[in-house]
């Protein structure tokens, strides 16, 4: 399995979000890193990897200080759940990201 992951900037309604990046492995999307505000209003970026077809372990998601820590603390993450995961379950999580009749899929 390769171990490349790359960010590639969020869209959503058809707008890039700044500071805010989906995390790709592979060609899957299998995660999201993003800005946000932490405790006393200092800036946070949060993080989260998974599939959409295998539940969220709370060791998947979490908040770093900076880019580069959220990144960090992703690629700890990932590695960990790609232990855990079976090719049939990455087989299904490429047919429902294929699936182009999801919600999300759709446009405004």
């Amino acid at each position: 399995m390769p171990d490349d992951l790359t960010l590639r900037r969020t869209v959503i309604g058809g707008e890039t979000a700044p500071g805010d990046y989906i995390v790709i492995w592979d060609r899957l999307p299998i995660g999201r890193i993003f800005k946000s505000v932490g405790v006393g209003g200092s800036d946070a970026w949060s993080w989260s990897c998974g599939l959409p077809n295998v539940p969220q372990r709370s060791s998947h998601r979490g908040r770093g200080a900076s880019l580069d820590a959220a990144k960090a603390q992703f690629r700890i993450a990932w590695a960990d759940l790609q232990s855990q995961i079976s090719y049939d379950q990455i087989r299904e999580a490429r047919a429902i990201d294929a699936d182009r009749s999801r919600p999300w899929h759709k446009r405004g």
